[in-house]
C-alpha cells in the first residue's frame, strides 16, 4: 500500500500511466496487475470519457481471469445496460454463462451477437455452448441433435471464414466426452463442418525417415506441466530410444514446475510456443518431424486446431483425453489392449493402436500421507471433478446411501454454481437421502491426498471415471470400486486393476458396484484385506520405463510401413 501511494506521489498513477500499465500486464496475461492497475485507471477519468467501454471490458475479462467472476458479471451486465449490442461484452458474458452451466442464457447473449455479425467463429462457439452439468439422459439426447442441427446450418451457411479460431471459436468439443455416448460421427461431422470453414493444409510432401536413421518425433500440448497429460506424456518423451528417435517437445504457453522442467530437460529439443495456432503451427512445420503426437485432442483450442494441419506425414494422438478426435488429419489413436473393449475401433475415427498390456506411463508413486480427520461417518469418496458426473451415476449414489444407513457420499466442490446445480438434481434423485452428500472445498493436492487416505472407499463415477487418481489412491492402499464402461475413459480403473491381477473392485453392474462398495466400507476385515492386497501389488503401476520401449517399436514398425 505504501508503495503503491509513493508511486501515484511520483506520477504513477496518473491515469494514462495506469492504463498503459493495464493494458502492458493485460497483454502479458498478467491479469491481477492489470486488474489493479486498471481499477485504479477507471477511478480516475470521467464516466464520458470514451476510453472507458473498452478499459471496463478489459477489467471485466481481467477480473474474470482472476476468478472474481461475481465482479466480472456485474460489471458485464452494466455494460450491456447501457449498450445492449456491445460485441465484446455479450461474448465475454456469454462464455461466463457458458462456464457456469448456464448453456440457456449464453446462447441467447450469442443469438444477439450473430444476429449482428456474419462470421463462422461466432456460430461454432454457439453451437458448442452445451450445459457443463447435465441432468438426464432425455437432456443428453436432447442436446446432441441440438448440435448436430446446428452444424447442418453452419454446413450451408457462407459466412466469414475461420482465420484465428483458437480465439474466435474459443472452445472444443471438450464437454462432450462426458455423454457416454459414442461420440466418432459426431465428432467427425464437426471436423468436415469445420474444414468448411477453416482452410488447413491437409497434406504433405515429405516421407519419414527424411533425417537418416533416427525419427524425428514431436509431442504438443498446452499441458506440460503438472497436469495430468503432462504426467501421462512424460515417460513416453523421457524413454523412448535415442538411438532410433529424435525427441521434439513443443509446450503451447508453458508453465514453470517441477513436471514442467523434467520434461524439459527430458527432451532432445524443446520449444515455448505462444498460444497461437499459426505461430505454433510454423515452428512446428519449421521441424520437419516424421511423427508429431498431440498429447491431448479436444482439451485447449490451440493444440485442437493445430491438429487439423498436416504438419508431419505420421500424426498421432492418445488419452490426454481419452476420447477420438474425428480430425481427419489424425491418423492414430494410441491406446491399451488391456483396456480397450473387443470393438473398439468402432469408437474411433483414427486407426486404433491397441500397445500390449496397460501401457501405463512412467508415473511416480505419491509418498504416504497421514490420513484426514475423520467424522465418525463412512465416506464414500468420489474424487472427481463436478462434470464427470453423469445422471446414470445417481442410482448408485442413492443406491450406496439406502443400503448404509451411516454412510455419507463426498464429492469435489468447486465452481459454486456446478455445486449448485449437482446439489439440484441430486435433490431431485435421491430424495431425503441427498441430505447425506457433502462437498470437499477446494484444497491443496496433499490435503486432496489426505482426504483420500481418510475415505473407507473411493468410487469411480460411471462413464468416465478415474486415471490419475485411481493411481494416487491404490498408492495409498484405498480401494477404488469401478464399474467398466463401454469405451476407454470408463476403465482406467478396471485395467489398473488387471495390471495388479485383482478383480475384488471390479463390478459387474450397478447393483454389484453398490454391493461391492457398502460391504468393503462396512466389513472391517473384507476392506482390510482388500487394501493389503492393493498395498502389496501397487508397485506395478509406478516409475515403469517399458512404455517409451513399446511405443518406439510400433512407431518404428508404423513408419517402415510408411518409407
Amino acid at each position: 500500500m505504501l508503495g503503491r501511494l509513493l508511486g501515484d506521489l511520483l506520477g504513477g498513477g496518473r491515469p494514462e500511466r495506469l492504463i498503459a500499465q493495464g493494458e502492458r500486464a493485460f497483454d502479458a496475461g498478467d491479469y491481477p496487475a492489470a486488474a489493479d492497475h486498471l481499477s485504479r485507471a477507471l477511478a480516475r477519468i470521467p464516466d464520458d470519457d470514451p476510453r472507458r467501454t473498452a478499459l471496463e471490458l478489459r477489467f471485466a475479462i481481467s477480473l474474470q481471469e482472476c476468478r472474481r467472476v461475481p465482479e466480472a458479471e456485474e460489471l458485464l451486465r452494466g455494460l450491456l445496460a447501457r449498450n445492449p449490442n456491445l460485441a465484446g461484452a455479450l461474448v465475454q458474458l456469454a462464455m461466463l454463462r457458458f462456464m457456469d452451466s448456464d448453456a440457456d442464457e449464453a446462447r441467447r447473449l450469442m443469438d444477439r451477437y450473430v444476429a449482428r455479425h456474419a462470421d463462422a467463429g461466432s456460430r461454432f462457439k454457439r453451437a458448442l455452448m452445451l450445459p457443463v452439468i447435465l441432468q438426464s439422459n432425455e437432456q443428453i439426447d436432447r442436446l446432441r441433435k441440438q448440435l448436430e442441427r446446428d452444424l447442418d446450418q453452419l454446413a450451408a451457411e457462407r459466412v466469414k471464414p475461420l482465420a484465428h479460431p483458437e480465439g474466435e471459436v474459443l472452445l472444443t468439443q471438450f464437454y462432450l466426452a462426458y455423454h457416454a455416448r459414442n461420440n466418432r460421427n459426431l465428432f467427425r461431422k464437426l471436423c468436415r463442418t469445420y474444414r468448411m470453414h477453416y482452410k488447413a493444409r491437409t497434406d504433405i510432401d515429405r516421407r519419414a525417415f527424411a533425417h537418416g536413421s533416427k525419427l524425428r518425433i514431436g509431442f504438443v500440448s498446452s499441458y506440460f506441466h503438472s497436469h495430468s497429460v503432462g504426467r501421462t506424456t512424460y515417460g513416453l518423451i523421457r524413454d523412448l530410444p535415442r538411438d532410433r528417435f529424435d525427441v521434439r517437445v513443443f509446450a503451447i504457453g508453458p508453465h514453470n514446475d517441477a513436471m514442467a522442467h523434467a520434461i524439459r530437460i527430458a527432451a532432445d529439443g524443446y520449444a515455448a510456443l505462444p498460444a497461437d495456432v499459426e505461430r505454433a503451427r510454423a515452428a512446428i512445420a519449421a521441424a520437419e518431424l516424421d511423427i508429431l503426437l498431440f498429447a491431448d485432442i479436444g482439451m485447449h483450442p490451440v493444440t485442437t486446431f493445430l491438429s487439423f494441419w498436416r504438419l508431419a506425414p505420421l500424426q498421432l494422438t492418445t488419452w490426454g483425453h481419452s476420447v477420438t478426435s474425428g480430425i481427419d488429419t489424425v491418423d492414430y489413436y494410441v491406446s491399451s489392449d488391456a483396456i480397450e473393449p473387443a470393438n473398439a475401433q468402432e469408437l474411433y475415427s483414427e486407426k486404433l493402436l491397441r500397445m500390449p498390456g496397460y501401457f501405463l506411463p512412467r508415473y511416480q508413486r505419491p509418498p504416504a500421507v497421514p490420513a484426514a480427520a475423520g467424522r465418525g461417518q463412512r465416506v464414500y469418496f468420489c474424487p472427481q471433478t463436478l462434470f464427470k458426473l453423469h445422471p446414470d451415476f445417481d442410482r448408485a449414489l442413492k443406491g450406496i446411501l439406502e443400503r448404509d444407513a451411516k454412510g455419507e457420499i463426498l464429492l469435489l466442490g468447486g465452481t459454486p454454481a456446478w455445486e449448485e446445480q449437482v446439489r439440484a438434481r441430486l435433490a431431485r434423485t435421491l430424495g431425503d437421502a441427498a441430505s447425506r452428500v457433502r462437498f470437499m472445498p477446494p484444497a491443496s493436492h496433499a490435503a486432496f491426498l489426505a482426504q483420500i487416505a481418510a475415505s473407507d472407499v473411493i468410487i469411480d463415477p460411471f462413464h468416465f471415471g478415474g486415471c490419475n487418481t485411481s493411481c494416487e489412491a491404490l498408492a495409498l492402499g484405498v480401494p477404488v470400486v469401478t464399474l467398466p464402461s463401454f469405451q476407454l475413459p470408463g476403465r482406467f480403473t478396471m485395467g489398473l486393476y488387471r495390471e495388479m491381477g485383482l478383480d475384488a473392485c471390479i463390478a459387474q453392474s450397478e447393483e454389484d458396484f453398490v454391493d461391492r462398495a457398502v460391504r468393503l466400507a462396512t466389513e472391517p476385515e473384507r476392506r482390510r484385506l482388500v487394501s493389503a492386497q492393493i498395498l502389496e501389488r501397487a508397485a506395478a503401476l509406478f516409475d515403469r520405463p517399458d512404455t517409451g520401449r513399446i511405443l518406439g517399436e510400433e512407431l518404428l514398425r508404423l513408419a517402415e510401413s510408411r518409407r
